[in-house]
């Protein structure tokens, strides 16, 4: 059944999302979110590669190679979908190190789970380059 609260759920764990990632070294990046993800249920595809369950995926936070991110949202859209789950794109721009700023887009699957929160199923992260 659709969740009525999909825009608030969906900003409020954006707010939490973010605040885990942009913090710290990978190490402490993977610790801040390694509840948002299932064991064995989350799939996520990060600039083309692919990682599946919580291990994986963490195991690839670990692996980037920035250690400071200013990230700017400009929209957050979201929609319920017919089991429960909350779709949820962002879109914004970020700055890792010294690099320059980049425009980003994202999108979650937030999947309800046994104890009343979600998990994220789904997420798809890229760089919006065109030149590349």
């Amino acid at each position: 059944s659709f969740n009525p609260d999909y825009e608030s759920i969906a900003s409020a764990f954006i707010q939490h999302y973010y605040s885990k990632f942009d913090v710290g070294d990978g190490m402490t990046r993977a610790q801040g979110l390694s509840d948002l993800y299932d064991p064995d249920n989350s799939y996520m595809t990060f600039e083309g590669q692919q990682a599946k369950g919580r291990e994986g995926i963490l195991q690839k936070f670990t692996t980037l190679g920035f250690t400071k991110i200013q990230r700017a949202i400009t929209v957050i859209d979201s929609q319920p979908l017919y089991d429960g789950s909350i779709q949820v794109m962002v879109l914004g721009q970020l700055k890792t190190d010294e690099d320059p700023i980049n425009p980003f887009s994202q999108v979650f699957i937030l999947r309800p789970n046994n104890q009343g929160s979600y998990f994220i199923g789904n997420e798809i992260f890229r760089l919006d380059l065109h030149n590349n």
